[in-house]
């Protein structure tokens, strides 16, 4: 099966036709990935807590010198979070599990209130997301910061467009995806990221 037909299989699965109403923010802007220039971005480690309720640092809770896929999503979201999500569950299953996988999904969480670690847990057990794909959310106090540290634009919940940012965190360098990517395309970005020194 190609990408193609397994992200709209997904997207059907995922997502019932009244929540893509025609003319929105969404539909106007996220039809095709845009792909920028890498960028240099220090990830910070601001406190964070996973879906399991653990709380550490947002750069210590990725694995050490491995690229990751970060994207962005809120769990009451019933618009182009779906078909996003829907993205990395084809990219999940594609790096597999263990020490050889290529790289880490990471969902940074955007609504501070609703995006519990319950609220996270259930959106990636409906996702059947692996134990290589962490979902993080800053809370009331750190949500802010932490979009504003990974440049994700301010704004409405409901009126962003899918982002994706891949890259090495050792390295500081990602490449900034904006739209419905190709899953073939993140996995080939991850696995072209280079090796940490030393």
């Amino acid at each position: 099966m190609t990408s193609a037909a397994r992200l709209l299989a997904l997207a059907l699965l995922l997502v019932p036709a009244p929540a893509l109403p025609h003319g929105t923010h969404h539909g106007d802007h996220a039809a095709e990935a845009v792909v920028a220039e890498p960028e240099r971005l220090a990830l910070p480690n601001l406190p964070v807590t996973d879906r399991f309720g653990r709380r550490t640092g947002f750069r210590d809770a990725l694995p050490p010198g491995q690229p990751v896929i970060l994207s962005f999503t809120y769990t009451a979201c019933d618009t182009l979070c779906d078909i996003s999500n829907a993205v990395l569950t084809v990219v999940d299953a594609e790096l597999g599990a263990g020490p050889a996988r290529a790289a880490t999904i990471v969902t940074v969480a955007i609504d501070p209130v609703r995006d519990t670690p319950e609220a996270m847990t259930a959106e990636a057990e409906k996702l059947g997301a692996g134990p290589g794909w962490l979902w993080l959310s800053g809370g009331p106090q750190g949500t802010r910061p932490l979009l504003e540290a990974l440049r994700f634009p301010p704004g409405a919940l409901e009126d962003h467009d899918p982002m994706f940012l891949v890259g090495q965190p050792c390295l500081g360098l990602f490449t900034r995806v904006v739209g419905l990517a190709d899953p073939d395309a993140l996995l080939a970005l991850a696995r072209a990221q280079p090796p940490c020194d030393g």
